[in-house]
Protein backbone atom coordinates (compact mmCIF):
# COMPACT_ATOMS: atom_id res chain seq x y z
CA UNK A 1 0.00 0.00 0.00
CA UNK A 2 1.17 3.08 -1.07
CA UNK A 3 -0.80 6.55 0.33
CA UNK A 4 0.41 9.90 -0.55
CA UNK A 5 -1.32 13.14 0.68
CA UNK A 6 -0.57 16.54 -0.53
CA UNK A 7 -0.39 18.48 2.93
CA UNK A 8 1.42 19.14 5.35
CA UNK A 9 3.74 16.51 6.70
CA UNK A 10 2.71 18.14 10.42
CA UNK A 11 -0.81 17.77 9.60
CA UNK A 12 -0.61 13.81 7.96
CA UNK A 13 1.70 13.37 11.24
CA UNK A 14 -1.17 14.16 13.55
CA UNK A 15 -3.68 11.53 12.08
CA UNK A 16 -1.19 8.38 12.84
CA UNK A 17 -1.22 6.81 15.64
CA UNK A 18 1.71 6.32 18.08
CA UNK A 19 4.55 4.17 17.16
CA UNK A 20 2.85 3.14 14.27
CA UNK A 21 6.07 3.30 11.26
CA UNK A 22 8.80 1.15 11.32
CA UNK A 23 11.28 3.78 9.37
CA UNK A 24 10.68 7.24 9.01
CA UNK A 25 12.74 8.54 6.14
CA UNK A 26 12.69 12.27 5.40
CA UNK A 27 14.24 15.34 3.76
CA UNK A 28 12.60 18.18 5.40
CA UNK A 29 13.98 22.09 4.05
CA UNK A 30 17.50 22.48 5.76
CA UNK A 31 16.94 25.96 6.75
CA UNK A 32 14.13 25.88 8.90
CA UNK A 33 14.93 27.14 12.91
CA UNK A 34 15.26 25.32 15.82
CA UNK A 35 12.01 25.46 17.02
CA UNK A 36 10.19 24.49 13.99
CA UNK A 37 12.72 21.47 14.04
CA UNK A 38 11.91 20.23 17.39
CA UNK A 39 8.13 20.77 17.09
CA UNK A 40 8.36 18.23 13.92
CA UNK A 41 11.05 16.16 15.58
CA UNK A 42 8.39 15.33 18.46
CA UNK A 43 5.85 14.15 15.54
CA UNK A 44 8.07 11.95 14.20
CA UNK A 45 9.31 10.45 17.17
CA UNK A 46 5.72 10.02 18.53
CA UNK A 47 4.60 8.23 15.36
CA UNK A 48 7.74 6.03 14.68
CA UNK A 49 8.59 2.88 16.38
CA UNK A 50 11.49 1.63 14.17
CA UNK A 51 14.87 4.13 12.87
CA UNK A 52 14.53 7.90 11.82
CA UNK A 53 16.88 8.88 9.34
CA UNK A 54 16.40 12.29 8.33
CA UNK A 55 18.72 14.41 6.04
CA UNK A 56 20.15 17.96 6.64
CA UNK A 57 23.45 20.12 6.34
CA UNK A 58 26.15 19.94 8.33
CA UNK A 59 25.92 23.84 9.57
CA UNK A 60 22.31 23.26 11.19
CA UNK A 61 21.75 19.54 12.23
CA UNK A 62 18.06 18.47 12.42
CA UNK A 63 18.79 17.71 16.12
CA UNK A 64 21.77 17.58 18.18
CA UNK A 65 21.86 14.72 19.26
CA UNK A 66 21.10 11.48 17.77
CA UNK A 67 22.76 7.43 17.56
CA UNK A 68 24.46 7.48 14.47
CA UNK A 69 25.65 10.46 11.66
CA UNK A 70 26.10 9.31 8.11
CA UNK A 71 27.34 11.08 5.48
CA UNK A 72 26.60 11.30 1.85
CA UNK A 73 29.61 12.88 -0.27
CA UNK A 74 28.06 14.49 -3.07
CA UNK A 75 28.94 14.81 -6.33
CA UNK A 76 29.61 18.57 -8.11
CA UNK A 77 26.63 20.51 -8.30
CA UNK A 78 25.67 24.30 -9.05
CA UNK A 79 22.97 24.06 -6.63
CA UNK A 80 25.68 23.93 -3.95
CA UNK A 81 27.93 27.20 -4.25
CA UNK A 82 25.09 29.97 -2.76
CA UNK A 83 27.73 30.37 -0.33
CA UNK A 84 31.07 31.00 -0.09
CA UNK A 85 32.03 27.25 0.29
CA UNK A 86 30.16 24.91 -1.93
CA UNK A 87 28.49 21.91 0.22
CA UNK A 88 29.30 18.77 -1.06
CA UNK A 89 28.46 16.81 2.39
CA UNK A 90 24.99 16.18 3.54
CA UNK A 91 24.56 14.11 7.07
CA UNK A 92 21.88 11.72 7.76
CA UNK A 93 21.24 11.12 11.49
CA UNK A 94 19.83 8.11 12.61
CA UNK A 95 18.07 7.43 15.83
CA UNK A 96 18.52 3.00 15.92
CA UNK A 97 15.11 1.02 15.66
CA UNK A 98 14.45 -2.77 16.57
CA UNK A 99 15.80 -3.73 13.43
CA UNK A 100 18.34 -4.09 11.59
CA UNK A 101 19.14 -6.47 8.68
CA UNK A 102 22.85 -7.46 9.44
CA UNK A 103 23.16 -10.38 6.80
CA UNK A 104 23.52 -7.95 3.98
CA UNK A 105 27.14 -7.74 2.32
CA UNK A 106 29.55 -5.47 4.53
CA UNK A 107 29.76 -2.86 2.33
CA UNK A 108 26.16 -2.25 2.65
CA UNK A 109 26.50 -0.42 5.87
CA UNK A 110 29.08 2.02 5.39
CA UNK A 111 28.42 5.45 6.98
CA UNK A 112 29.48 7.09 3.80
CA UNK A 113 27.72 7.58 0.91
CA UNK A 114 28.81 8.01 -2.48
CA UNK A 115 26.32 7.23 -4.88
CA UNK A 116 25.39 9.27 -7.61
CA UNK A 117 21.88 11.02 -8.09
CA UNK A 118 20.99 9.48 -11.33
CA UNK A 119 18.57 12.08 -13.07
CA UNK A 120 18.04 16.23 -12.50
CA UNK A 121 14.55 16.04 -12.70
CA UNK A 122 14.07 17.36 -8.99
CA UNK A 123 16.64 19.86 -7.53
CA UNK A 124 17.39 18.07 -3.85
CA UNK A 125 16.59 14.33 -5.52
CA UNK A 126 18.61 11.78 -3.39
CA UNK A 127 20.18 8.55 -5.32
CA UNK A 128 17.75 5.62 -5.82
CA UNK A 129 20.59 3.43 -4.55
CA UNK A 130 21.74 4.90 -1.13
CA UNK A 131 17.75 4.89 -0.44
CA UNK A 132 17.23 1.13 -1.14
CA UNK A 133 20.37 0.75 0.96
CA UNK A 134 18.75 2.64 3.66
CA UNK A 135 15.13 0.72 3.39
CA UNK A 136 17.28 -2.66 3.28
CA UNK A 137 19.02 -2.07 6.39
CA UNK A 138 16.20 -1.02 8.65
CA UNK A 139 13.35 -2.33 7.13
CA UNK A 140 11.40 -5.95 6.33
CA UNK A 141 9.26 -6.15 3.00
CA UNK A 142 5.24 -5.42 4.38
CA UNK A 143 6.57 -3.25 6.97
CA UNK A 144 5.34 0.59 6.88
CA UNK A 145 7.52 3.78 5.74
CA UNK A 146 6.83 7.52 6.63
CA UNK A 147 8.14 10.27 4.45
CA UNK A 148 6.99 13.83 5.28
CA UNK A 149 8.37 15.57 1.83
CA UNK A 150 8.53 13.29 -0.73
CA UNK A 151 9.97 15.84 -3.38
CA UNK A 152 10.29 13.95 -6.73
CA UNK A 153 8.74 10.29 -4.70
CA UNK A 154 11.94 8.32 -4.46
CA UNK A 155 10.93 6.83 -1.46
CA UNK A 156 7.56 6.06 -1.76
CA UNK A 157 8.36 4.43 -5.36
CA UNK A 158 11.25 2.18 -3.86
CA UNK A 159 9.06 1.12 -1.10
CA UNK A 160 6.42 0.03 -3.00
CA UNK A 161 9.27 -1.20 -5.40
CA UNK A 162 10.63 -3.47 -2.49
CA UNK A 163 7.93 -4.46 -0.76
CA UNK A 164 7.33 -2.25 1.78
CA UNK A 165 4.19 -0.25 2.53
CA UNK A 166 4.95 4.15 2.88
CA UNK A 167 2.45 6.79 3.88
CA UNK A 168 4.18 10.08 2.07
CA UNK A 169 3.17 13.65 2.07
CA UNK A 170 3.98 16.88 -0.28
CA UNK A 171 2.84 20.27 0.62
CA UNK A 172 3.69 21.70 -3.11
CA UNK A 173 1.22 21.05 -4.97
CA UNK A 174 2.97 20.68 -8.29
CA UNK A 175 5.32 17.63 -7.20
CA UNK A 176 2.34 15.75 -5.54
CA UNK A 177 0.78 15.88 -9.02
CA UNK A 178 4.35 14.85 -10.87
CA UNK A 179 4.66 12.00 -8.20
CA UNK A 180 0.78 11.02 -8.28
CA UNK A 181 0.61 10.74 -11.75
CA UNK A 182 3.16 7.91 -11.47
CA UNK A 183 1.04 5.85 -9.53
CA UNK A 184 -1.61 3.66 -10.45
CA UNK A 185 -4.74 4.78 -9.17
CA UNK A 186 -5.40 1.78 -6.86
CA UNK A 187 -2.44 2.93 -4.37
CA UNK A 188 -2.78 5.99 -3.77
Amino acid sequence: MIALRQDDCLDVMADQPDKYFDLTLCDPPYDWPEAKRNQYHAEIKRITRGAIIIFCPPENLWQPRCNQTLFWIKPTSTKNTSKSYSRFVEIMQVWNGPVWNCGRHWTQYTNVFYDLVDSTDHPYKKPDSMITRLILNHTNPGQIIFDGFFGSGTTPRLANALGRDCIASEIDPLLYAEVAAQFPEEIK
